[in-house]
């Protein structure tokens, strides 16, 4: 039911690394080499993709007084009341996020060491940013009721140690390959 919400990015980047690796088999293209010319692209897509929570007012923070906070409107479930709050601009947060992530990776794209660089650091920097913005949102998916535990924020943590495990395991190889 995509058109009654449901549609998490985390599924659509799954979706995506799937697809990267058919498609990565059936071309006969090194996978590493493929998720680090996506990386970039991904990035922007989340880049302005979070604007869009923005028009639908959805994904936003729970309520604060910080300087920089957004006004939104609730509508109750009959449509008898309207109530404005002021909540932290997840998506603000997150867009600028990733648009540092982006640039970063501009930067080092042409300085990388080795294949899958490019998306392991995409991977420890979404998974950080995300981790930490998603502890703010007001309208997170938790795991078996537990208002502690987020299944994004959980997941998200997880794709950074993945990134950084690997980031290492390819340092490691290369020092290997150079006789370090």
């Amino acid at each position: 039911s995509i058109w009654n919400g449901g549609l998490a990015i985390f599924g659509g980047i799954l979706a995506g690394f799937a697809t990267a690796i058919f498609v990565a088999k059936k071309k006969k293209i090194r996978l590493p080499i493929l998720l680090d010319v996506l990386s970039p692209s991904v990035m922007i897509g989340q880049i302005v993709g979070r604007w869009g929570n923005f028009m639908n007012a959805e994904a936003y923070g729970s309520e604060t007084t910080v300087p920089w906070r957004m006004g939104i409107k609730r509508i109750s479930a009959g449509g008898l009341y309207t109530q404005s709050i002021e909540v932290h601009p997840t998506f603000l947060y997150e867009s600028l996020w990733n648009l540092i992530g982006f640039t970063l990776i501009a930067i080092f794209y042409k300085k990388k060491k080795f294949n899958g660089q490019v998306f392991y650091f995409y991977m420890i920097w979404y998974g950080l940013g995300r981790a930490v913005i998603e502890g703010l949102r007001s309208d997170s998916l938790y795991i078996a009721g537990n208002e502690h535990l987020r299944v994004s924020q959980i997941l998200a943590a997880l794709v950074c140690i993945a990134g950084i495990i690997l980031m290492i395991r390819g340092y490691a190889k290369l020092k290997k390959a150079a006789g370090i």
